[in-house]
């Protein structure tokens, strides 16, 4: 019957075992119509996106058509008899669903072919979700065939966003998770590669840095981190000025310093300066002035210059004549520091630093969850073991969500701290999960699962008993009796009775014959073949055999190799007479192995090499 019916129609199931339901009220979309009639959901097989650490609710109907097409392996119509959710696993954290049957089990008819659930709760953890789940089906073929029941999975996919952290300073990529959490920091107010920006970040993990986009941070242990950071937006000021009249003589032959002859000048300048914004000329600051002097200085300014390009312009100033130019020079404030300047025979320093206009500080936190510990699996009574038998696997029970695997697949309903196998060898692991959602894994363990010898068989020749397998001890018995000290490939009889063989390999697995009746001194009475050769040998795999029949009986040929491994087998039916087949056998590796021919109750056994 064609298996996917029914993967639309459970997208809609992939959250929590209806046990821990808590999500009651679905509201049915019964517009939600597929034409033609198909197993279906609104909205079509998937569901909105979440975000993590924010409140989901949504809706989702699913259509249950009671009578259906199918196309394999026939194109005939279908009878929805029941569906059964059975197990969900990988689902996100923190989200419940239920739906509007109670036992999670539906049975659609004319007039109630719709069903809904109600997803909701607040997924923990960002990511992307393999959500695999088990169901149940049972349909009726309106046609050909008979009601038909399949345990069937499917694996959904759900996107769980990241929600950035809400502090007002900084972001944090991964505010919660499992340990090791890996999380990037980053502040809200950029610099744009500003030099007027410092940061100042503490992760409360030992670790500080003053990056404006830090390096990434791992937490190892579980806990709570209370991370702190603060951005300051800087401005440059101007804080002191030096100045040097030197040789510049404008000041001088005026009124008030008038040049003298044979004297010079007389006095010395009364000097200020003047700050302007070169891109509006406008005067934003005038010093102090300094009287009757040749240098001077201003400290502690402190002005704070907003823009790019300033001018600073040096006067004496005179009380009766016009002020005297002593020179002008352009400040560009995009660093800090001691600048010199100079020109026309006049020279000065000036200082720049900068000071904080304005700081952004906040707190926030990284939560991180423990894992479980890692899980030890136990084996009894060992890892390897012999056919037919079972192995035990185990782990702690400590209060985990378990599940198994075999190498990469997922193990149905394998949910507990056990595991038996039968028959099963592969490298098995579990995955624990705890309340957090947090998981780790096992150490694989390989299993072993050893086949057991090939069935003893034995041939009858004047008395003797023999067995023609290799790689094995041996052990005849008498009526269920062992015999002691039979332990040879052959046993030579001295009654008349039941004889059994029991061979075992290097691993202790054993296989028994069966139990045959011999009768003593008489054995030639139950001989059917004579003259029986195989030729060439050794061969290339391409052989000859022939043997002549005393008697009409049934021939089947089987061929062994040194392991017991049956590698041909033919049942030429009865025949009488001289027998006669080629027998081509060109396709297996070179090497010993074992003919057995068995006609009636005779067996004969021959070694052939294959080279």
């Amino acid at each position: 019957m064609k298996k996917i019916y029914f993967l639309l129609l459970i997208v809609v199931l992939f959250f929590e075992n209806n046990t821990f339901a808590q999500c009651p009220g679905c509201a049915l979309n019964t517009s939600c119509i597929v034409t033609p009639a198909y197993p279906s959901t609104c909205p079509l097989d998937t569901l909105p996106s979440g975000m993590a650490g924010q409140v989901y609710d949504n809706d989702i109907t699913f259509y249950m058509p009671e009578i259906f097409e199918v196309t394999s392996p026939i194109t005939q119509n279908v009878h929805l008899d029941e569906l059964v959710i059975n197990n969900v696993t990988g689902l996100p954290t923190g989200l419940n669903w239920q739906t509007n049957s109670t036992d999670n089990t539906y049975h659609p008819s004319a007039g109630n072919e719709h069903g809904c659930a109600k997803v909701c709760g607040t997924p923990l953890f960002p990511g992307v979700y393999n959500v695999t789940i088990f169901f149940q089906v049972t349909v009726t073929p309106q046609s050909v065939g008979s009601v038909t029941t399949e345990n069937e999975s499917s694996t959904m996919v759900m996107i769980v966003s990241q929600n950035p952290s809400g502090n007002s300073a900084f972001t944090i990529s991964n505010p919660q998770g499992c340990a090791p959490l890996i999380t990037d920091f980053n502040p809200v107010v950029t610099s744009g590669g500003s030099p007027l920006y410092t940061y100042s970040w503490d992760f409360g993990n030992g670790n500080t840095s003053i990056s404006e986009n830090p390096s990434t941070q791992t937490y190892t242990n579980a806990g709570t981190y209370i991370i702190s950071q603060t951005t300051n937006m800087l401005a440059y000021r101007l804080t002191d000025v030096t100045f040097d009249v030197g040789s510049n003589t404008n000041w001088c032959g005026d009124i008030d310093e008038p040049d003298i002859p044979f004297v010079g000048c007389s006095g010395s300048p009364d000097f200020v300066f003047e700050l302007r914004d070169s891109s509006t000329s406008s005067i934003i600051y005038t010093s102090s002035e300094v009287s009757n002097s040749m240098t001077g200085s201003w400290n502690n300014i402190n002005l704070q210059l907003q823009n790019q390009t300033y001018t600073i312009q040096f006067w004496d100033i005179d009380a009766v004549s016009a002020n005297d130019n002593l020179g002008i020079f352009t400040i560009t404030p995009t660093a800090t520091g001691t600048f010199n300047f100079s020109g026309g025979g006049v020279s000065g320093t000036y200082i720049i630093d900068t000071e904080i206009i304005n700081s952004l500080s906040d707190t926030d936190s990284v939560t991180v969850f423990p894992v479980p510990t890692v899980l030890s699996i136990t084996a009894t009574p060992n890892d390897s073991i012999c056919f037919d038998q079972t192995i035990t696997l185990t782990v702690p029970n400590n209060g985990y969500n378990y599940q198994w695997y075999n190498d990469t697949t997922l193990l149905y309903n394998a949910i507990d701290t056990f595991l038996i196998l039968n028959n099963a060898s592969g490298s098995y692991w579990v995955n624990a999960t705890n309340q957090y959602g947090c998981s780790s894994v096992s150490q694989p363990v390989n299993i072993n699962f050893i086949e057991n010898p090939y069935k003893p068989t034995f041939g009858i020749s004047a008395n003797t008993l023999t067995c023609y397998l290799t790689d094995v001890t041996f052990q005849w018995y008498q009526n269920g009796i062992l015999i002691n000290g039979a332990t040879n490939n052959s046993y030579t009889i001295t009654v008349s009775d039941y004889y059994s063989l029991v061979v075992e390999n290097s691993f202790g697995c054993m296989s028994f014959s069966d139990t045959v009746f011999v009768t003593f001194g008489a054995i030639s009475e139950n001989l059917f073949v004579n003259n029986f050769s195989i030729f060439p040998n050794p061969n290339n795999g391409e052989f000859a055999i022939s043997f002549n029949m005393i008697a009409m009986a049934e021939i089947n040929i089987t061929v062994l190799d040194i392991t017991g491994r049956i590698v041909f087998q033919k049942n030429e039916g009865e025949f009488n007479g001289k027998f006669e087949r080629l027998i081509n056998l060109s396709d297996l590796n070179k090497g010993m192995y074992l003919f057995n021919l068995q006609v009636g109750t005779q067996q004969i056994n021959k070694r052939f090499v294959i080279q």
